[in-house]
């Protein structure tokens, strides 16, 4: 049996000899070598704490053989010949082989529980960095969104005003409306379905004033049975205005624009289509923020809820949008 003073020295030993080990190897063996790609030069780097771990172990022997009584036959034995082997005997090839397994089985649970919390550090902080970098890109994509809608806006109006035409302060009152859920009511991360159908009904009606008689604007929406449902702000404009840039025609008697959102328990379905005239000329480097940012929002904020589906012909342009309300 082991006296209660071997067994402190021993102790002592394989404390040290961990702490000396594990410092060594994780904060500066595997960052700085490791991590760097000299895989052969960490190896040898490696051999250092195992050197220290033999030296420690040859003083705690030496100590124990002069100052101590070991009653254990076999123990005694064993640390009289590591104190006879000498330093030599401590930095021989044969002597590492035999302390790797026992030094392994001492700092294992130590490196594990080390290796287990870096694992969970490093998954916290991706998961973190993934989180934030989705609320600044949906913050960037709703900035963006609101200057390209104002800008669209103000052009319809200044098309009017050079004409004299009365509609022009209709326009601004129904932009005003609309600006007013933009800048204040869309600054949230979900708003109600039913506030997000009545500013789209409203852009119709908008424009719908602006195309005259001549063209045929229909949008099919139950706002009153929208529920509680919410929706992220914005989301399905940039197709509505899509819709309308691209629904000129050289023969206004052509230009249509049929949309529809239905909800049914939590699945929405909207669904729009256009028809295609002349393509507006479009300056380079402008035009295309919306339906862009769109389709970025909808893989940000829904992904695997949604379902989007674009048919571009000739003759019409057709987007159906099925989407999982949260």
């Amino acid at each position: 049996m082991v006296s209660f003073s071997v067994s402190i020295v021993f102790m002592i030993r394989n404390v040290v000899g961990a702490m000396f080990f594990f410092y060594v190897g994780f904060y500066f063996i595997i960052p700085r070598v490791l991590l760097k790609g000299y895989i052969f030069l960490a190896l040898l780097c490696f051999c250092v704490p195992f050197v220290f771990w033999s030296v420690i172990n040859y003083l705690c022997s030496a100590y124990i053989v002069r100052f101590m009584v070991v009653e254990d036959v076999s123990l005694r034995e064993f640390l009289q010949r590591t104190v006879a082997s000498g330093w030599a005997g401590v930095f021989e090839f044969s002597h590492f082989l035999k302390i790797i397994w026992p030094v392994l089985m001492t700092i294992g649970p130590v490196l594990s529980l080390k290796l287990v919390l870096d694992v969970i550090r490093v998954s916290t902080r991706t998961l973190r960095l993934e989180r934030d970098n989705l609320n600044l890109e949906v913050n960037f994509l709703r900035s963006q969104l609101n200057p390209h809608f104002l800008f669209n806006t103000l052009n319809n109006i200044y098309s009017l005003s050079i004409r004299n035409d009365a509609l022009a302060s209709d326009l601004i009152m129904h932009l005003s409306e609309m600006m007013r859920y933009t800048l204040y009511d869309s600054n949230a991360e979900k708003v109600p379905l039913n506030m997000e159908a009545e500013f789209l009904q409203n852009y119709v009606e908008l424009e719908s004033v602006r195309y005259g008689k001549n063209a045929s604007i229909r949008f099919d929406c139950d706002i009153d049975g929208m529920g509680d449902h919410l929706i992220a702000p914005l989301l399905i404009f940039p197709f509505v205005e899509n819709a309308f840039k691209y629904s000129h025609s050289t023969n206004s008697d052509k230009c249509w624009v049929h949309a529809s959102l239905v909800v049914e328990e939590k699945q929405l379905r909207f669904e729009i289509t256009n028809s295609k005239g002349e393509q507006p000329a479009v300056k380079k480097g402008q035009g295309g923020i919306g339906l862009s940012n769109t389709r970025k929002r909808l893989i940000l904020l829904y992904p695997d809820e949604h379902t989007l589906f674009i048919e571009n012909n000739p003759e019409y342009y057709k987007v159906a949008l099925t989407l999982t309300l949260n």
